[in-house]
């Protein structure tokens, strides 16, 4: 697959992060279109992809396929990785996919609406369910999420969240999560992250409808 970038051009952090936003998109779209005609090889690929939600990006063989495989050669050129990653360690962007395809199938499990929406926000996601559920319950692990230590401590969460998400029938945008997820990973942007999501979720919100659509995107900052 082609960087999409001018031979000789190093890539940025926001070239890679828009590279791993479209490919998560593509990859949980094509999935999803197949889950919604009930074909045999979607149904099964998404059962195998709830076992990962919270490992090692690589750490089961069976998954390789379904979440890193095809990634765009800008996130896997040699040149950009650190010596840690040579060695074996996954990048920032290959558990970013891994977290968000895996959390997408935990999110469509046994449900026939498409849990995967254009421009539904994780900020606004939480808000509604507040509004459908216990707003200060809702608030306080939205809150967990972002000052979460490490990220299996955050991934134990977002399962947890997403398990409600899904019982409400509330989409989220995969593309997007997977470049907030990817950032919040590595620390240095987290608190854009926090800032969008804060934002999304004080939002006024129409709670007749699902109208998690709300979002800022965060990929066409100046930064990463």
């Amino acid at each position: 697959m082609s960087t999409g970038i001018a031979e000789g051009k190093p890539s940025s952090y926001r070239d890679r992060d828009l590279a791993l936003k479209e490919f998560v998109t593509q990859r949980v779209s094509t999935i999803q279109a197949q889950y919604s005609m009930d074909i045999s090889t979607a149904v099964a690929t998404l059962a195998r992809l709830r076992r990962g939600v919270g490992r090692p990006a690589g750490s089961l063989p069976e998954l390789y396929e379904p979440t890193l495989g095809g990634l765009p050669d800008i996130l896997t050129d040699p040149s950009v990785l650190t010596a840690v990653e040579r060695e074996g360690a996954a990048t920032s962007w290959e558990q970013a996919a891994h977290d968000a395809i895996t959390l997408y199938a935990w999110h469509q499990q046994s449900k026939r609406d498409r849990m995967h929406r254009h421009g539904a926000g994780f900020g606004a996601a939480m808000r509604l369910l507040g509004d459908r559920t216990s707003p200060e319950a809702v608030r306080r692990r939205f809150h967990a999420v972002g000052t979460a230590g490490n990220h299996d401590a955050r991934l134990i969460l977002l399962r947890g969240l997403i398990s409600q998400l899904r019982a409400h029938a509330i989409a989220l945008d995969y593309g997007v999560f997977a470049h907030e997820l990817r950032r919040l990973n590595d620390r240095t942007y987290a608190h854009e992250v926090l800032l969008t999501w804060g934002r999304d979720y004080h939002r006024s919100l129409d709670t007749d409808s699902n109208s998690n659509h709300i979002h800022t995107d965060t990929t066409k900052g100046p930064h990463q």
